[in-house]
């Protein structure tokens, strides 16, 4: 229904970038091919090589658009443009690269000038797309009139939904028993159910969206039987939308649908995928960095004495705990009883409901810290050791933060979640605001992570932790 929609719009807009792109890198060779010499080696090349070629260049830009979300906006906009002109940056300098390393010679000038180019064609090509798709949409056999069964936060948030994206439903209204005469965002509550026959009259081929999830049982079985008994297709929100701890998956045995959470997308091949990189990354890094892990060790020696390593207990994948390692930024004989009152108390402040609590902020004015410490943290260099832990499997280079087990003691059950996979040196969490992000919500972002993990998704992480450790914010 709406997600096979969206998938086709998606392969529709990938043709569109596709074209944007030959249309921008053949104007950029017509205005900048010195002696026509690229154009005299591909047509030199044959038909069979230029194809390839083009087809490898559009396919590394198709998945710099993936890896950008510039294919998670449906309505444009400003922010569509913005990602897509980021999209472009990256693709031009990965073109460049591979220029330089497989020798195509191409002229550097014509890439920038593609680049240049490549905006405003992507950016035209999809408005024009977008409009054919929205036409098509209101061609008489194709827009489909949907009515949504109840008048609650949930309908409406489905109503939004539906008017945001690019759909063939053209919403006439809601139907619903306790809000006669309401309405949202000009679309009344036009009665009770027994309305829905007239509907069905009214409209032809009427579908329905039963958004009534805390309804009794017997009330949501009343309106599908009504629906079907008046030739009207419905589908149902079900109540395990009101799970806290996150969306939902359906796949179907047989004819018999299965609803339920979705789970951790780091199993199987992923696992090992991304196992695979931080062994092989963790590795590459100690080796670089072993004269600042040296420099580093001997500036604790010197100013704060022995021991160089602190060791604190963490809580790793379900629930087994390590030793994670960092260089000690503490007095050696501190007490971590305010540390053990600060998580209690960010923790319980969490609204019942789950929404927005106390937000976050790491104890950088603690009078625990020493003076080599303070700097350490600045720059996050006391997280060092723990490239150890990834080499040995206990934690990641990016995942949810190693929790500790007197924190998990306060978990709710749902908060359990986030020890689905390997914790991470940084990840979501980290780069996404930390230091105004209450508990519940740092979760959340715990649990989208692993639900949505993807390679390309860790690489734009660590891009985006870089530049923070250069500034001097810490992970």
């Amino acid at each position: 229904m709406f997600a096979g929609e969206l998938r086709k719009q998606k392969v529709l807009f990938a043709i569109s970038d596709t074209i944007a792109l030959f249309l921008a890198f053949a104007t950029a060779l017509s205005l900048h091919d010195p002696a026509g010499g690229m154009h005299a080696r591909l047509f030199a090349a044959g038909p069979a090589v230029m194809l390839t070629a083009f087809l490898a260049l559009a396919g590394l830009w198709l998945a710099v658009f993936r890896a950008c979300d510039a294919y998670d906006i449906r309505s444009g906009g400003l922010k569509e443009i913005l990602r897509i002109s980021k999209a472009c940056a990256i693709a031009s300098l990965l073109t460049l690269a591979a220029d330089f390393l497989i020798h195509v010679d191409l002229s550097r000038i014509t890439v920038v000038t593609a680049f240049l180019l490549s905006i405003p064609a992507v950016t035209a090509m999809r408005m024009f797309t977008r409009e054919c798709i929205r036409r098509f949409y209101l061609g008489p056999h194709i827009r489909t009139p949907l009515v949504v069964v109840g008048f609650n936060p949930v309908a409406q948030y489905l109503c939004d939904q539906i008017r945001d994206q690019l759909t063939q439903y053209e919403l006439v209204g809601f139907v619903d028993d306790d809000a006669p005469g309401r309405q949202f965002r000009g679309l009344p509550v036009i009665g009770n159910l027994n309305q829905l026959p007239i509907l069905a009259a009214t409209y032809p081929g009427l579908e329905a969206a039963i958004a009534i999830p805390d309804a009794p049982l017997h009330v949501q079985e009343r309106v599908a039987r009504c629906c079907e008994e008046n030739r009207v297709r419905w589908w149902i929100v079900p109540w395990l939308l009101r799970s806290p701890g996150g969306n939902l998956r359906v796949e179907i045995l047989g004819v018999v649908p299965l609803v339920g959470p979705r789970g951790s997308n780091l199993e199987g091949l992923n696992f090992a995928i991304k196992r695979a990189f931080d062994l092989a990354a963790a590795s590459l890094l100690l080796l670089f960095i072993s004269p600042v892990l040296a420099l580093t060790a001997l500036a604790v020696r010197l100013f704060d004495g022995s021991p160089i390593l602190f060791r604190q207990t963490r809580v790793g994948i379900r629930g087994k705990h390590f030793q994670m390692l960092k260089f000690r930024t503490m007095r050696a004989d501190t007490d971590d009883s305010p540390h053990r009152r600060y998580v209690r108390k960010w923790i319980q402040e969490a609204g019942e409901d789950g929404e927005r609590g106390s937000s976050f902020h790491k104890l950088t004015d603690d009078p625990r810290i020493t003076r080599a410490g303070r700097i350490l943290r600045r720059f996050s260099l006391d997280e060092l050791p723990q490239l150890i832990n990834v080499v040995r499997g206990e934690m990641s280079l990016i995942g949810p933060r190693p929790a500790l087990p007197y924190e998990t003691e306060l978990y709710k059950s749902w908060h359990h979640r986030r020890l689905e996979a390997v914790p991470g040196i940084t990840g979501l969490w980290q780069i996404s605001g930390r230091n105004h992000l209450s508990f519940e919500e740092m979760v959340r972002l715990d649990v989208q992570y692993l639900e949505n993990w993807s390679f390309a998704s860790d690489l734009r992480i660590l891009a985006r932790t870089l530049p923070a450790l250069l500034r001097g914010e810490g992970v």
